[in-house]
């Protein structure tokens, strides 16, 4: 369902107390075994490590957990965090251009779990500069406009690739060309959650797109369009920041500072 699609890809921290008592898309439950959530990797001899977890609150898209682990000494230590329950060990790096893994690598990464893509779209045409689509949607939980990266959750028996095709054209009515390069999945907030994505850099090719766009937005998405040059991304950005107000990104951002760090040589020993 779309509006299920929606709610996942925003889930946010809930407060149990919130939570009326009589619904029945969310419950309480009872201490579980870790090992019906995350894999055996986590649950070795080795410190620190996860001893077992408690499921504090439900819903069908998150779990908040109550976690008891061992620190680097044997000493038993608590800590809260949410859980994906969308979460698919699927991935695909067929027709993915520039993926240089190695066949033992690609192996090792589809048995990672991986529940969302976040897409870095470059538009091209001919003879024009090359501009980044960004997405304005306003977020709840922060209470304002945030410039992002189209970006949601993979359903189920969806490959990475394919995900992030469907949600650029749902948030913002492109249709991406070609994927140029996929990442391995990455943690994102891990001091909150263990949900993991995907980024993805696709090429949307003006001359293929259709006009007028049509966004794909669910009931409780608002969802702007939002144009900006690739070079000078960061001061763009900023800018923006102050004329707007809008919140930024962490990932966006972090990928525009390193484009603007690129052509000084930062990190290069010539200079």
């Amino acid at each position: 369902m779309l509006v299920a699609r929606s709610l996942r890809r925003s889930a946010a921290v809930f407060h149990v107390r919130n939570v009326p008592s009589s619904s029945e898309s969310y419950r309480a439950a009872a201490p579980v075994s870790s090992a019906r959530f995350f894999s055996s990797e986590r649950h070795n001899t080795k410190l620190p490590r996860v001893v077992s977890e408690q499921t504090l609150f439900e819903n069908p898209w998150i779990r908040l957990k109550r976690i008891l682990f061992l620190d680097a000494h044997g000493s038993e230590r608590h800590w809260t965090g949410l859980e994906r329950t969308t979460t698919y060990p699927k991935t695909s790096s067929e027709g993915v251009t520039g993926s240089t893994e190695s066949a033992e690598a690609q192996e090792q990464d589809t048995q990672e779990i991986c529940d969302a893509v976040v897409v870095f779209p470059f538009l091209t045409k001919q003879g024009a500069p090359t501009r980044v689509v960004l997405i304005r949607q306003f977020r709840p939980p922060v209470g304002q406009w945030v410039l992002e990266l189209p970006a949601g959750l993979i359903d189920a028996k969806e490959v990475p690739e394919v995900a992030a095709m469907r949600e650029l054209k749902e948030e913002t009515g492109y249709v991406g060309s070609r994927v140029l390069h996929m990442g391995p999945p990455m943690v994102n907030d891990q001091g909150v959650t263990n949900g993991k994505c995907r980024l993805l850099l696709v090429e949307i090719r003006d001359e293929e797109q259709q006009s007028p766009l049509k966004q794909q937005l669910e009931p409780d998405e608002i969802i702007h369009v939002v144009h900006a040059p690739l070079e000078g991304l960061v001061d763009w950005l900023e800018a923006r920041k102050l004329r707007e107000k809008d919140a930024i990104d962490a990932r966006l951002y972090s990928y525009a500072l390193g484009l603007h760090a690129l052509p000084r040589g930062l990190g290069n020993s010539a200079n």
